[in-house]
């Protein structure tokens, strides 16, 4: 199977996770702050989807990190105007399992809150914990975001 065939198996399969995960997609809504907003529909939200591949032989490992028990950073997420943050994963056909993330910004500045959690000690030491178990995809280096492309209200 070519790359080709590989890329728009795993394309179908994000454009039926939007269509049917999340009404809530909207273009022009997910770069807020830079004059791509769409004030009609919701000045207030910032949609971010985004796709990383995951270490297969971790999968458990990062499961568990993430089951509801475990409160990781959460607090932090809704502390920098991050909410409805939702992870899911799947199979390709390639044989690899990649993950979506989506979540929503609703603050007055993107770039300071996500510096902010940056810099958060415990947010540091989450992502060295799950960095590794992540895979980014061909010139990446963490979770490629997507061009929001469809918004059903």
């Amino acid at each position: 199977m070519n790359n080709k065939h590989l890329f728009k198996s795993f394309l179908g399969i994000v454009i039926a996770v939007c269509f049917f995960a999340f009404s809530s997609c909207h273009p022009g809504n997910q770069q807020k702050n830079k004059g791509n907003n769409d004030s009609k529909l919701n000045p207030d939200v910032m949609r971010i989807g985004m796709v990383i591949k995951i270490d297969s032989l971790r999968i458990k490992e990062y499961l568990t990190l993430h089951a509801d028990p475990n409160p990781g950073v959460r607090d932090l997420l809704e502390k920098y105007n991050l909410k409805n943050f939702s992870i899911f994963m799947t199979q390709l056909e390639d044989g690899n399992y990649y993950e979506f993330g989506y979540y929503e910004y609703k603050g007055n500045n993107y770039e300071a809150d996500m510096a902010a959690l940056d810099a958060e000690p415990r947010n540091k030491e989450w992502l060295k914990i799950c960095d590794p178990m992540q895979i980014p995809l061909k010139g990446e280096t963490s979770w490629k975001k997507m061009k929001q492309i469809y918004f059903n209200k």
